[in-house]
């Protein structure tokens, strides 16, 4: 029996200790636009404790814009290591000043050659910058399998005039989502929802992903730009996520069972080596008596 258990017990050690994560950290610094070009620097950090292969970073800009050296190939990035990137922009047409979104997508792979992707929000100022007067907040959802669900993004308009809103979404290869542009009109202090059907493509559970939303228009000869993010969950099952506490408590309760019998064979051990003493003890006893 306590071999049995001591079995178990090294068999579901591993399945505490050994869960390995990749996590990307990413960090945008550019520089204002004021002529045809200007340059944007990425700095990405593998934050968990598993290497990343085949790294490489794109920048995503609006089709008005040009970026050179993109994807940008960094191969391998191990844990906490981190990789600085360059990027020149330059204008391709004609367009208003203001602010425009930029979106970093990061892929990698693991060390089994699955493909994992992020994206993280930035923004280029083309000359003047510009604060946007639409704000969004997106619900955060759990996805299971290869079911679809609305992802609910609010649009809110502060300002006191109307504008025509341009919506995009971005999300990461491993995520599907039908129509994910769409144009919308705000009035003055209106607010309206604007469902998107999205599911898992090759998402793994577990994983959690960010969804990102640019909002963009054009007021008196301006551009704005604002970004809401949401977070998917991908989970196993059908409906809810494995509690983490389940794999701890059969852990903690296989151990105490396994000290227990360990206990209770040394008691049996010690009693045993006494009544073997004691055996002999009567024997020279008797022996004496005769």
């Amino acid at each position: 029996m306590r071999k049995l258990l001591i079995i178990v017990v090294l068999l579901f050690i591993p399945q505490i200790v050994s869960a390995s994560v990749i996590s990307m950290t990413t960090t945008i610094s550019t520089d204002v636009l004021t002529k045809d070009s200007t340059n944007i620097q990425v700095k990405i950090v593998n934050s968990g404790d598993e290497a990343a292969y085949s790294v490489q970073t794109s920048i995503l800009l609006p089709d008005d814009f040009v970026v050179n050296q993109t994807p940008n190939y960094v191969g391998t990035l191990n844990p906490n290591e981190p990789k600085e990137l360059d990027f020149k922009v330059s204008l391709k047409n004609n367009v208003y000043e203001g602010t425009y979104p930029l979106i970093a997508l990061v892929e990698y792979t693991d060390a089994n050659g699955y493909p994992f992707s992020s994206v993280s929000p930035s923004s280029l100022i083309y000359k003047t910058p510009t604060l946007s007067k639409i704000s969004g907040v997106m619900s955060e959802l759990s996805l299971s399998g290869k079911e679809t669900k609305k992802l609910t993004l609010t649009v809110r308009n502060l300002d006191d005039v109307q504008h025509n809103v341009n919506i995009k979404l971005f999300i990461p290869r491993e995520l599907k989502v039908e129509n994910d542009e769409t144009e919308v009109v705000l009035k003055s202090k209106e607010e309206k929802n604007l469902d998107f059907e999205i599911s898992s493509f090759s998402a793994l559970p577990g994983s959690s992903y960010v969804v990102l939303a640019s909002m963009d228009y054009d007021y008196k000869n301006l551009h704005y730009s604002s970004i809401a993010r949401s977070v998917i969950k991908i989970i196993a099952g059908n409906s809810s996520e494995f509690p983490i506490w389940i794999p701890i408590l059969t852990f903690v309760g296989l151990l105490i069972i396994f000290i227990y019998y360990l206990i209770r064979g040394k008691h049996a051990s010690i009693r045993g080596y006494s009544n073997i003493k004691r055996g002999k003890e009567s024997t020279q006893s008797f022996e004496g008596y005769i």
